[in-house]
């Protein structure tokens, strides 16, 4: 057995019939029993219901001409049944409604007995069980709204939305933490390391925070750590915050750029919040059953009593009320999509501005508000068993919700861009950003340890003694000199105007560091100068020294190991170089006299 159902022309698709074939074993109890009604006319109850039915044309006794899903489904059945249809149009072409004085609309054809059957997609109620017998049920339905187009929000809070505020709270206290433990850890290392030319450098609290911000403003750092915990910490917060602002700058790019229009009304609770909005649904359907009747829509009849919702007659005018901005209309949500679709075709007709002036949303989310739909007949009628079987295949075979949704675009004109969801991201979504976190924190502290046992068991095994403030002075009974580039004739010696060197001595700070320069001659032409040009410093005190390189006014500070002067530039062109190494002479007096101090300026300054 085939059955061939011809679309009427505006249903019609890329397919000009759609069959369908006997199929073996289906479920339930309904079967099509071939039966030949030998050309019985049969009177069908419609009405005039976009998108599923439009009467075109009606005829001087009753009959009409039309187009729909509907009549196709009442040409398949007539023919395959053979039957002669008589379609009867309904009064005040509604749909069912019960009023003050009864049914009204094709059911009312059907309750007084002036039809059979209706084949428009009825939804069921417990009220119209009361006047109708439902056929199979052939798919569900839903209500919705159509509100207005929403203008673009703007989102001034958008530089913060791409971390939740758990997230923001978390980066803040990484920020405070990150640059006081960087400090911590170099001035542990300096104590653990004391005495050490090289590793006793403590870089500046304010330098270290300054590292941290900077880091994150992605800018560069002149710091430069000199052991391996604090080389291991600065990269751990270079390799955070560089993950931190990757994912910031992304989702900061997704919520600035991506145009996402957030409906003012998104569900029938909505309309509370918005005291300007007013709720308008059709008089015919089942959504007046439904608004009166079901428990989750109390808030409509609420409403409806402080004059904030009404029914109404003509689409038209809704269509108009909800577009100046102040109402929303209620109906079901294919034919707020055919409405929808109806408005864009009239702009191209128009040759409007094509742009899309509804959008729907659902009464409920959840999708509880929904509802199954079949075909009406007149109680105890005999073809309800009869055609049952038909309907049934019609459902199963999907050709019921082919013609259904053939009723409309096949995708929708006006939708919401729901491919894109605003979502602040969350700390389960950076948990492996801090697990790298730590873990650096950790590998830096295990790389502190391991320096510091490291260095005692090097001083063990090779008797180094450490430096201390005494290396830092060579007491010598030479006068004061004041030493200047040479600037003619050949390299002098040490020997140039200036008394011997004793054989036995201590051993500078430079001559600790490079042994293998100490016996090197600087090309520089001495000259004695008056020993009272030299400042006088006392021994008492901090130990900062009072002294002079070359007629510049320095002070030495022994026991931090710094130099301190005005201006750096000032020692340009009083400075030797061994191989790289930059060095110089301070001369000053004491309570001892006249003193002569080689210092390692790279360590000092």
């Amino acid at each position: 057995m085939v059955i061939w159902i011809m679309l009427s022309e505006p249903s019609q698709r890329s397919q000009d019939l759609v069959s369908l074939l006997e199929a073996e074993g289906l479920e339930g109890e309904e079967k099509i029993v071939p039966q030949n009604l030998e050309g019985r006319p049969i009177r069908i109850a419609l009405a005039n219901y976009p998108p599923f039915l439009e009467i075109t044309e009606t005829g001087g006794r009753g009959g009409v001409k039309g187009r729909g899903m509907s009549w196709d489904v009442m040409n398949a059945l007539a023919s395959y049944f053979n039957f002669t249809p008589e379609p009867v149009a309904a009064y005040d072409n509604l749909v069912g409604v019960k009023g003050e004085n009864g049914w009204k609309g094709a059911l009312q054809l059907i309750a007084n007995e002036e039809a059979e059957f209706t084949l428009m997609p009825v939804t069921v109620t417990e009220v119209r069980k009361e006047v109708v017998e439902f056929s199979h049920l052939l798919g569900t339905t839903s209500f919705g709204m159509l509100v207005k187009r929403p203008e673009y929000t703007p989102k001034p809070d958008a530089l913060l939305k791409p971390f939740n505020k758990e997230v923001w709270f978390w980066i803040i206290g990484s920020m405070a933490t990150m640059g006081p433990l960087i400090y911590f850890i170099i001035v542990f290392r300096v104590r653990l390391c004391r005495g050490d030319p090289k590793l006793t450098r403590i870089m500046p609290f304010d330098q270290c925070c300054w590292f941290v911000y900077g880091a994150m403003m992605k800018q560069g750092s002149v710091l430069k750590p000199i052991s391996d915990s604090s080389r291991i910490l600065f990269a751990t917060w270079w390799l955070f915050i560089m993950i931190v602002t990757s994912f910031y700058t992304a989702n900061l790019t997704a919520f600035l750029t991506f145009n996402g229009l957030q409906l003012p009304i998104n569900e029938v609770a909505d309309l509370e919040k918005h005291s300007d909005i007013t709720w308008l649904a059709s008089r015919d359907g089942a959504v007046v059953d439904v608004i009166t009747s079901h428990p989750q829509l109390e808030i409509l009849r609420e409403l409806k009593k402080k004059g904030r919702g009404r029914y109404i007659d003509s689409r038209e005018e809704a269509l108009a009320l909800v577009r100046a901005g102040d109402h929303v209309y209620i109906d079901d949500v294919q034919v707020l999509e055919y409405l929808i679709q109806e408005d864009f075709k009239r702009q191209q007709r128009e040759e409007l501005n094509q742009t899309c002036n509804f959008y729907t949303s659902e009464l409920e989310r959840g999708g509880e508000l929904t509802f199954w739909y079949g075909f009406g007949f007149k109680n105890g009628s005999e073809y309800t068993d009869l055609f049952n079987g038909f309907f049934r295949r019609l459902s199963i075979f999907g050709i019921l919700n082919f013609l259904r949704n053939s009723a409309t675009a096949s995708s929708p004109v006006c939708t919401l861009p729901k491919g894109f969801k605003d979502r602040a991201l969350e700390n389960k979504d950076l948990y492996t950003t801090y697990v790298l976190y730590a873990i650096g924190i950790v590998a830096s502290l295990l790389a502190l340890l391991t320096e510091s046992f490291f260095r005692r068991a090097m001083r063990q095994t090779h008797n180094l003694a450490m430096a201390t403030r005494k290396t830092f002075s060579d007491r010598f009974n030479s006068p004061p000199i004041k030493v200047t580039p040479s600037r003619t004739g050949p390299t002098q010696t040490w020997n140039s105007g200036l008394p011997p060197l004793p054989e036995h001595r201590l051993r500078t700070p430079f001559e600790v560091k490079y042994p293998q320069f100490a016996n090197l001659k600087p090309q520089y032409t001495p000259q004695i100068t008056d020993a009272r040009q030299v400042p006088f410093a006392r021994q008492t005190g901090p130990r900062v020294i009072s002294g002079k390189i070359n007629g510049v006014d320095v002070k030495w500070d022994q026991r931090e190991g710094k130099l301190l002067l005005q201006d750096v530039k000032q020692l340009a062109g009083n400075v030797a170089y061994i191989d790289g190494v930059p060095y110089a002479f301070l001369h000053y007096r004491d309570d001892d006299g006249p003193k002569l101090q080689k210092l390692i300026l790279s360590d000092l300054i």
